[in-house]
């Protein structure tokens, strides 16, 4: 698979599958392409696991703590990714916001 591929799959919707295809290709090269690639399907990912958190159940605490370490990926991503517009930098504080909202809507129930 390519990293082209990749994002075809991300613009389909395919998230888990994106995410799921990139990340080999991301342990093996760090290039600019598969950089912007690994941090956008991890973004989509993240997405995805914030939504089914729905309380403090089992499987709610599983996909928020998958979302909290794909965060901490993020974060240590950033720094080495092109982003001329900013628009990661911007993603990134969003999902900062977003993992603490669900982080005190866990805590509640």
């Amino acid at each position: 698979m390519t990293v082209q591929e990749v994002f075809e799959l991300r613009r389909a919707g395919k998230v888990e599958e994106a995410y799921e295809a990139i990340l080999p290709m991301y342990r093996v090269h760090h290039g600019k392409y598969t950089t912007l690639a690994m941090f956008w399907c991890a973004v989509d990912k993240m997405n995805l696991l914030l939504t089914r958190v729905a309380g403090a159940d089992e499987a709610s605490l599983a996909a928020l703590h998958e979302a909290e370490r794909i965060f901490l990926s993020l974060e240590r991503l950033y720094p080495n990714m092109y982003d001329d517009q900013g628009s990661a930098k911007q993603t990134l504080d969003s999902m900062r916001i977003a993992l603490r909202d669900t982080r005190l809507l866990a805590q509640r129930d």
